[in-house]
């Protein structure tokens, strides 16, 4: 049966010197929507994916085989300390290719202090809204159907009620879901809507060339333009690698919040600011694992299924997740028999986790040809937030029935009440490596600006002082965002796309 996505096997039997209209490095949400807005109006587009290229064919829900194939470093990237392990993609599609298709639009307040803090344009939902709007048709969002919860999901929205809290169904991109429960490993049914299946081959459909196993490596640059992108391929089937030059009269770099900056910096490149790199936010999550006596079962259906706002003014959102044996041992820390015991009971779990509305900010720094050295710390504040939603979402387990919650923290057994939660918690050793800590956004590492001496770009993401170099993804965020950013920055690709198409005849002094 001939699949019905538009995409060629990879292969690169040669060098490649191709000429196009705009060059895209990265297929992400937004590195995908970028593209497909230009292609769509005409313009020629070249995608460049590091990553390799897997559709439902190679998608086996095999933990062992899918996570090396789809995460950079098979899901093991962390802080230099350690202290934070980093998940995201690193195949076409992006990090939309693994994660959990959760939809939030960008909150408005976050949106308003962009706009009154830093005296950024057309910041308004209001400005937002076609870009917004066809996103979220491109993406079939919609609300997750209360049939669709699994019993993970269901016990989170009783225990918060049971608490006078709210227990909310998310808004997701999927279509018909079978609830096969292996969204991160990459969907083999194609019903859920990641760029991979969607944005992407919209691209395709209107003419633009994609390269899978194509890493940018550097520019050709003639004072404020880039002439060409540099890069290198690499034959899947045989290893060999070759040279790759796109010259292009627009570049849109969309590495993600930690590559992006780290090529860039490679090549010298949008830091007189001193900014470049700076500025890193990551959404820090710690999570909650219940025990129930009953069989939950939550590796079954859709595994992010409820959240729970109340806390989301304070910066502390609480959700349902789940995660298969190998990423959940992985973050118990503790080991031996009490971990034996716990996995020994896996299928009576429910999980959930705290994610920030972090204040904190670390920073990336390219290292040699291809690494670079992340860091970043939780502050006071930013520990103070995190026992708070540690203790929330384990009396939310506990008024749902849990017999003990564990939390993966180094010195924490199972905790069985609402006081020994309040008590051990408030105690607990949050330094690097004792609290398990975890992040799949990160954001702020090439932020939006008025101010060119403060920021990386303009409010539209193209690099102050270059002509036609731009950004396209999560590093554009001035702030921590504090929800799921998804829709945010595929929005903002959209948006950004359509002003370049406004101004396109214009100077691009005047952009």
């Amino acid at each position: 049966m001939r699949d019905w996505l538009p995409y060629e096997p990879v292969s690169h039997p040669r060098d490649q010197d191709l000429e196009t209209d705009v060059c895209v490095i990265g297929t992400g949400a937004g590195g995908a929507v970028f593209a497909s807005e230009l292609a769509e109006a005409g313009t020629r587009v070249v995608l460049l994916e590091q990553g390799g290229l897997y559709t439902r064919r190679d998608f086996t829900q095999d933990e062992a085989t899918m996570m090396p194939r789809l995460f950079e470093r098979g899901g093991g990237r962390t802080t230099d300390d350690g202290g934070i392990t980093l998940l995201h993609g690193r195949c076409v599609g992006g990090g939309t290719t693994v994660n959990w298709a959760i939809c939030f639009d960008p909150p408005g307040r976050v949106l308003e202090s962009w706009r009154e803090g830093l005296g950024l344009p057309a910041m308004h939902l209001a400005d937002w809204r076609p870009s917004l709007d066809k996103v979220r048709f491109v993406l079939n969002v919609q609300k997750m159907q209360a049939e669709e919860l699994n019993e993970n999901a269901r016990l989170l929205i009783k225990g918060a009620t049971a608490l006078g809290m709210r227990g909310e169904r998310f808004e997701h991109s999927r279509t018909a879901c079978l609830g096969s429960g292996f969204c991160i490993l990459g969907c083999a049914y194609d019903r859920k809507q990641s760029m991979l299946v969607t944005y992407v081959p919209r691209a395709i459909r209107h003419g633009a060339t994609l390269l899978a196993q194509a890493r940018a490596t550097g520019f050709e640059r003639e004072g404020p333009r880039i002439r060409a992108v540099l890069g290198e391929l690499t034959d899947p089937s045989t290893g060999t690698r070759r040279r790759l030059r796109v010259r292009a009269r627009h570049v849109a770099v969309a590495a993600g919040a930690l590559g992006t900056p780290a090529l860039l910096q490679r090549a010298g490149l949008a830091n007189a600011s001193g900014r470049l790199g700076k500025n890193l936010a990551l959404h820090p999550t710690s999570a909650v694992l219940a025990i129930f006596d009953h069989p939950v079962r939550g590796f079954e259906g859709i595994h992010y299924g409820a959240y729970v706002p109340d806390l989301e003014p304070e910066g502390i959102l609480i959700e349902s997740v789940f995660a298969y044996p190998a990423l959940a041992a992985s973050t118990m820390l503790r080991g031996g028999r009490e971990a034996q015991r716990a996995m020994s009971q896996y299928d009576h779990w429910a999980g959930g986790i705290v994610l920030l509305h972090d204040d904190s900010r670390g920073d990336v720094q390219a290292t040699g040809p291809e690494g670079a050295r992340v860091r970043y710390a939780l502050n006071a504040a930013d520990q103070a937030k995190m026992r708070k939603g540690l203790l929330a979402l384990a009396n939310i387990f506990l008024a749902a029935g849990a017999r003990e919650v564990l939390i993966p923290h180094a010195a924490c057994g199972p905790i069985r009440s609402p006081e020994e939660a309040e008590r051990v918690i408030a105690s607990l050793d949050l330094s690097p490596n004792r609290l398990a800590l975890f992040s799949a956004h990160q954001m702020g590492t090439a932020a939006m600006g008025r101010d060119p001496a403060s920021s990386v770009t303009d409010g539209f993401g193209r690099v102050h002082g270059m002509e036609n170099l731009w950004i396209a993804d999560g590093s554009l965020f001035p702030t921590s965002l504090g929800v799921n950013p998804q829709i945010t920055i595929a929005a903002l690709a959209d948006r950004n796309a359509r002003h370049l198409l406004a101004h396109w005849q214009e100077p691009a002094a005047s952009l």
